[in-house]
């Protein structure tokens, strides 16, 4: 026996294998990753546990001797094989596939040397009474653990790139714990840091590409659900949200009428059908655009929606619902002037507007606001088109 082995060790080796066993459990329960992925994911902690339980019965059998050589050789080449293939593994849980080839051949090679090793002694030997001795072609074995730490540290970053570097440093540092916890241990064989390391960084990683993917998906959630809130032509709120917008109000309506507070503006394009028949739909599109920026500008303080083809609305609260008076009359006025224009129909910004304020004594929705707004609308487009 030399000495004693470091009872701080046996924890740490304990408490990395129940953690690898633990993430092998569950990482295909609420995970976001896809088949492949939690695949080799529970591969690669199912290494990783295997790789630090012979680490551990290594240094176990070194420590304290006189166990069969034969056994000693076979834990050593399971975890020499293992160690400096575990990269690959976790460059393929966090998907990616393009550099796998060539390294799982660099990876091969380094096994068949380990495993020709236990008869050769070349890159390690067991002594007469079971005690660990690097061979004089250790350096191979170091050579492929570099190759392997410089594969993982470019895999990351490739990672970080991939997550849009918004956390290249994070991954980078995860890698940095492997590489140190590796070059340790290759330094030193007394300081047993190796799979403890890879242990944290498996872990890290997991989460990490748990994260990576889920915000990937918020960001898709966010822009779809963006898509879906407006309006693709004018870019002002969509159909959609229109309806959301009544629901709200309603249920505000439902619970306490007498705080709400609201009016509407309801907006309709005038000769839009003339203009898509005489110019062409192209036309008629720059057509509602125009509109739409200049219903836009009027309605500063207020979201305005697209709920047809040529049909608009605003919803007035705040300073809009304050000055509606003088906002009425300003419409009007840049009504009149555009349909008055002396250009082509294309040309002008010609919509006819209806206003409507919620009245909590008579109003019992949103809808009841707003036929009192579409009767004025079509009023004021009947003078509109007088002009």
């Amino acid at each position: 026996m030399t000495t004693v082995i470091d009872p701080y060790y046996t924890v740490i080796i304990i408490i990395c294998i129940l953690t690898m066993i633990s993430l092998a459990i569950d990482v295909g329960k609420n995970t976001i990753l896809n088949k492949s992925d939690i695949k080799w994911f529970r591969l690669t902690f199912i290494l990783v546990a295997v790789g630090a339980a012979c680490e551990y019965i290594g240094v176990l059998m070194d420590k304290y001797g006189g166990y069969p050589p034969a056994f000693h050789k076979l834990i050593t080449c399971i975890e020499f094989s293992v160690s400096p293939y575990l990269p690959i593994c976790l460059a393929r849980s966090c998907g990616l596939k393009k550099t796998l080839k060539p390294m799982s051949i660099v990876m091969l090679v380094n096994a068949v040397l380990v495993i020709s090793s236990t008869i050769s002694g070349k890159i390690f030997y067991i002594e007469e009474f079971g005690n660990f001795q690097r061979g004089e072609d250790y350096w191979l074995y170091v050579f492929f653990c570099a190759v392997g730490m410089i594969y993982i540290l470019f895999v990351f970053v490739l990672i970080g790139i991939r997550a849009k570097l918004r956390n290249l440093l994070n991954v980078i540092l995860i890698a940095l714990i492997l590489i140190v916890g590796q070059v340790a241990n290759i330094l030193d064989g007394n300081i047993n840091s190796g799979y403890f390391s890879i242990c944290i960084c498996a872990a890290l990683l997991y989460i990490f590409i748990q994260n990576m993917f889920r915000h990937i998906m918020m960001e898709t959630i966010n822009i779809e659900k963006d898509i879906s809130s407006h309006d693709a032509l004018t870019k002002v709120m969509s159909r959609n949200s229109y309806d959301s917008m009544v629901r709200e109000f309603d249920k505000k309506i439902r619970d306490d009428s007498s705080t709400v507070k609201f009016a509407i503006c309801e907006c309709d394009l005038n000769n839009l059908k003339i203009i898509n028949d005489t110019f062409g739909h192209d036309a008629g599109d720059t057509y509602i655009i125009n509109c739409c920026k200049l219903i836009c500008d009027i309605f500063k303080h207020s979201p305005v929606y697209r709920i047809g083809g040529d049909e608009f609305v605003a919803v007035l609260q705040s300073d809009d619902y304050d000055n509606l008076e003088l906002i009425k009359r300003s419409i009007l006025n840049t009504c009149v002037e555009e349909m008055t224009k002396a250009v082509p129909l294309s040309q002008k910004r010609s919509f006819a507007a209806g206003f409507a304020i919620f009245d909590s004594a008579h109003d019992h929705c949103f809808a009841n606001v707003m036929k009192r707004a579409d009767v004025e609308m079509y009023e004021n487009k009947k003078m509109l088109k007088n002009l």
